[in-house]
């Protein structure tokens, strides 16, 4: 299954996109950034399934909570960056 890890800035801004997500119904899961995606070594994001990303998008953005980075997951488990 192919997921998308939205980063934040601090693990906050996670917990607050993942509520405003779980509140428009998007399931989403606030997670560690795995060290390879991350600069500074520590991060959080908030996972969700690909299905959801055009809605998540939205309510980020009307909810003024923007992601740093988004990445794609696939099933494999490697990661992609996708542009904002």
């Amino acid at each position: 299954m192919v997921y998308y890890l939205l980063i934040c800035r601090s693990l906050t801004y996670a917990q607050r996109s993942a509520k405003a997500l779980e509140h428009a119904g998007i399931t989403a899961i606030v997670s560690r950034v795995p060290t390879i995606l991350s600069s500074s070594g520590c991060g959080y994001g908030v996972k969700l399934s690909a299905k959801h990303i055009s809605n998540a998008l939205i309510v980020l953005k009307n909810a003024e909570l923007h992601p740093l980075k988004i990445y794609v997951q696939y099933a494999d488990g490697n990661f992609n960056e996708v542009n904002l």
